[in-house]
């Protein structure tokens, strides 16, 4: 049967026009069922080298406009429960999807009826011939009739009514879905620019208010999904989460005086699990709940007299940080709309919480963000995930609201403290 197709097919007028180029394919018996596409459509197209316009995995729309192609098509073989699956798309330049769907594949390629429902809807998505039809379906025989013990008919129980569609319907839910937004890693470096400010709620005592108006802090995150490649269900976005943000640089001085300047520093450091959903199929929209730790100090040291700025505590945060992210693509992924929202319970907050300064006491912080993101290189590939290099602007929230429990015979009295960071973030960001 699969001989007489591809007969069919090679003995078929020439009617695909355009300069097509055919991606390798990637995953378990994708080489064959490329081959078996590359026989049909290439016999009555005019089919491109991928070399001359991929770079790596990602099309050069550039190279493909150079050499007149009118369609480049990708495809990828995935483990869907124990089938396997070739999720097959077909983009016009520059990157516009015209066709994604899927197509059950064995180890030998894909099955006669397959091949001939892919072809045409390649055929539909270049542009030549129609939709393709319905599969046939087998006539399901006539059910036995059981009888009693006198030869009568036994009445039937009410049957629930049978599923319909076959291989179409099950193409057709494949087509329909989105593709997957789960990058294998991510990794984001940026540069902060944050005012702090920390002071005291109804002090009583003499206490010293801090602040720093405008200053610059490194930044790093790391996002890595294990299960991106090798699962097509909830648990391909179960990844961790690494990020780092340090200023070693900076100094502090009074401002009554022109005493030499306090070296000061400050480190904040998360670290947990992240979890990427797709809740929307119509949207390409990403939610990730977010569990993990928190480690967030802010330190002045004593200057060259080895004198420390008095009545002020050094800060060291350790906490659980608990929230939720989205990020929101916009015209075709060219936009990404993001912002991440998260509590931070603080069991440990250094020597404000302390013999030192206030022996009781508890801490609870808030941190958001929001942002967006302008997509320099990249495109979807067929598996779903993206090659993709952004830039992104963000504007950032931390806020960590202290209660002290004081006598009026305690060193410091006051109700509690605000340790408040605002500012904005610039950072280039490339998810693979």
């Amino acid at each position: 049967m699969r001989l007489l197709v591809l007969l069919t097919l090679l003995l078929a007028p020439p009617s695909l026009a355009q300069r097509i180029v055919i991606a390798p394919f990637t995953g378990p018996s994708a080489a064959a069922a490329r081959a078996q596409l590359v026989a049909a459509v290439c016999d009555t197209a005019d089919c491109v080298d991928p070399a001359k316009v991929f770079v790596g995995t990602t099309p050069d729309w550039k190279k493909a406009k150079k050499e007149s192609v009118a369609y480049v098509v990708s495809g990828a073989v995935a483990k869907k429960g124990k089938a396997l699956m070739l999720s097959v798309e077909v983009l016009r330049p520059p990157g516009v999807q015209a066709l994604r769907r899927g197509f059950p594949v064995a180890a030998d390629g894909l099955a006669a009826k397959t091949l001939q429902q892919a072809i045409d809807a390649l055929k539909s998505a270049f542009g030549e011939g129609s939709r393709p039809e319905a599969p046939e379906v087998e006539p399901m025989p006539a059910p036995r009739v059981a009888k009693d013990d006198e030869g009568r008919p036994e009445p039937l129980a009410e049957r629930p009514p049978a599923p319909t569609g076959g291989d179409d319907g099950a193409a057709a839910a494949q087509e329909q879905r989105p593709a997957q937004r789960v990058p294998l890693i991510v990794a984001e470096l940026g540069l902060d620019l944050l005012n702090r400010a920390f002071g005291y709620v109804q002090p009583v005592t003499s206490l010293r208010r801090y602040g720093l108006p405008v200053f610059p802090m490194a930044a790093a995150r790391v996002e890595l999904y294990p299960f991106a490649r090798s699962r097509d269900d909830l648990l391909a976005g179960l990844g961790l989460e690494v990020s780092l943000g340090l200023a070693p640089w900076l100094r502090s001085r009074r401002e009554s005086t022109m005493d030499d300047a306090f070296p000061t520093s400050t480190v904040r450091f998360d670290a947990g699990l992240a979890w990427r959903l797709a809740p929307v199929k119509t949207l390409d929209l990403s939610l990730m709940p977010l569990l993990g730790l928190r480690a967030h100090s802010f330190t002045v040291g004593p200057n060259g007299q080895m004198v420390r700025l008095d009545l002020l505590p050094n800060l060291d945060y350790l906490g659980l940080r608990v929230g939720v992210g989205f990020e929101l693509g916009l015209l075709g992924g060219q936009l990404t709309l993001f912002g991440r929202f998260s509590a931070v319970p603080v069991f440990s907050s250094g020597e404000v919480i302390s013999p030192a300064f206030f022996p009781r006491g508890s801490n609870f912080g808030l941190d958001g963000q929001a942002g967006l993101g302008v997509r320099v290189l990249g495109t979807t590939a067929a598996a779903g995930w993206r090659n993709l290099l952004e830039v992104r602007a963000a504007f950032d929230f931390t806020r960590y609201g202290l209660t002290f429990q004081t006598e009026p015979t305690d060193a410091f009295v006051a109700q509690g403290a605000v340790d408040q960071y605002l500012g904005g973030t610039l950072a280039v960001r490339f998810a693979y």
